[in-house]
């Protein structure tokens, strides 16, 4: 058997919150997702299963189909986001025309949060609603042999006209069963990040699904589990082998507390192990004590989902903290020689006007932190924000149902809150909040001064260049974000 996993190409996603023109290129990870699938394929099975990431090339379609021609395309695997619905169905379209007798089988976050749509979409058979480790060898070894796919618990499949839904898989608590990727079978030199610093870097994960339930947010919830720490430090060993050091944990929450973090920092200090890492958290729960050892033990960033540097925002997006808090936060930071991120929204439901959205950019700016990740709120389908803005009649309350069925419908949804601005005012605060933190002499000559190689050079030209395409846009560009 041949089996393929597919990262679409990302030619018509649906770029909310941060438009496609400033976002584009700036970044690239690794799709460890099909990855992990791959992995436990050939540790536990005889077949051998090729990736094909067309994102790291920026291939469109007509190249993505030439190259796709190299692949064997008798069992395919799609990695499914629910933002890049299109580019997913084009992608499907694409198998089929090369193969029309292929097993198309979708997995990812959206199977997990809209199966029922997942399982709609035309031309594929079958979604996996789970971790997709465990489910997809399973229907592997029952394609093998001759066998329905019934039963398969976490798989839902189509059955001429029919659609089965087997029962919900019960999810492993001990992710160390699973193998992590091997990056040796990716172009993992290719993949990069802004403000990284060392010459190759990687993605890395911790830990599935978030503890938290943010009204604003579109992530998987159903259980939160964690790696152990020998097993993620074993990852990084096979990492520094390959000659990587530097890891980005993308995990939605890296920190289930500080005490963990400190757990995992012995870990690294016991091994020995020489790499630079950043992390995602949040403020509530960090402490000075993480904050200095992690940046003892090689972390050099920190990124923060701040949001708001209002009370009444930090309330709204369930942070539990206060600016106080975030001061301080920050404030340990800069103490203790650790690079800092802050990630806000703009535009958001409690700012009623522009001052007040300016007054949030303003407050932000006193954090000083080291980098700030701009982005206009953006109501996701299946969020208490969703919900409150079609009841208010800010967009059609069936939008991202319509498109969710037909993908290339083009069916507008929403990618900005217009109860109180415009989406001419919500582009020209985006431009405004970059132009206030990045046009700072003293960011860019902090960010000169800590330049440690050509590949960091080249990461933070393509941050810059992105801030001149932000100034070109338009309200009315395909690319602007409303």
């Amino acid at each position: 058997m041949e089996i393929t996993l597919l990262n679409p190409p990302e030619r018509l996603r649906i770029w909310a919150g941060i438009p496609k023109a400033h976002a584009h290129g700036v970044y690239c990870f690794p799709p460890l997702g099909i990855m992990y699938v791959q992995a436990s394929v050939e540790k536990r099975t005889p077949w051998r299963v090729e990736v094909f990431d067309p994102v790291v090339d920026d291939l469109d379609y007509p190249d993505f189909e030439a190259q796709l021609k190299r692949y064997p395309l008798d069992v395919v695997g799609i990695t499914t986001f629910t933002h890049c619905l299109p580019d997913v169905q084009m992608t499907i379209n694409t198998v089929r025309k090369l193969n029309p007798k292929a097993k198309i089988i979708l997995g990812g976050p959206h199977c997990n949060m809209f199966p029922e749509y997942a399982i709609g979409l035309k031309g594929a058979d079958a979604i996996v609603t789970s971790d997709g480790e465990d489910a997809f060898v399973e229907m592997l070894e029952a394609l093998d042999s001759g066998r329905s796919w019934e039963g398969i618990q976490g798989v839902w499949f189509k059955d001429g006209q029919e659609v089965i839904r087997n029962p919900d898989r019960v999810l492993g608590r001990n992710l160390d069963a699973y193998p992590w990727p091997d990056r040796r079978r990716i172009r993992y030199r290719d993949y990069y990040l802004p403000a990284t610093k060392e010459p190759i870097m990687t993605t890395a994960i911790t830990s599935r699904g978030c503890p938290h339930s943010c009204p604003f947010c579109l992530t998987y919830k159903k259980q939160y589990r964690i790696r152990g720490i020998d097993s993620i430090l074993d990852e990084i060993e096979h990492c520094l082998s390959l000659g990587i050091t530097e890891v980005m944990f993308v995990d939605d929450l890296f920190t289930p507390n500080s005490q963990w973090v400190l757990k995992f920092c012995d870990g690294i200090e016991q091994r020995g192990l020489k790499f630079s890492w950043s992390y995602k958290t949040t403020i509530a729960g960090t402490t000075r004590e993480q904050i200095r050892r992690s940046g003892e033990l090689g972390c050099n960033k920190i990124h923060f989902g701040v949001e708001s540097q209002n009370n009444e925002g930090l309330d709204a997006w369930g942070k539990h903290c206060d600016t106080d808090d975030v001061h301080r936060v920050f404030r340990w930071c800069r103490e203790e020689g650790v690079r800092s991120v802050a990630y806000i929204m703009l535009a958001g439901p409690h700012e009623r006007s522009m001052d007040e959205a300016l007054h949030n950019v303003d407050e932000m700016l006193k954090l000083d932190a080291d980098y700030a990740v701009f982005a206009v709120f953006s109501p996701y389908p299946g969020t208490e924000s969703f919900e409150d803005g079609a009841r208010k009649g800010l967009y059609p309350a069936d939008c991202w149902d319509r498109l969710m069925r037909d993908p290339l419908s083009k069916v507008k949804v929403p990618a900005a809150w217009t109860e109180h601005l415009s989406e001419a005012q919500i582009l020209e605060l985006l431009k405004i909040a970059h132009r206030r933190f990045y046009f700072r002499p003293r960011v860019a000559l902090r960010a000169m001064a800590n330049l440690s190689s050509r590949r960091e050079f080249e990461r933070l030209a393509r941050g810059a260049l992105s801030l001149v395409k932000l100034e070109m846009l338009s309200s009315g560009s395909r690319t602007a974000p409303v």
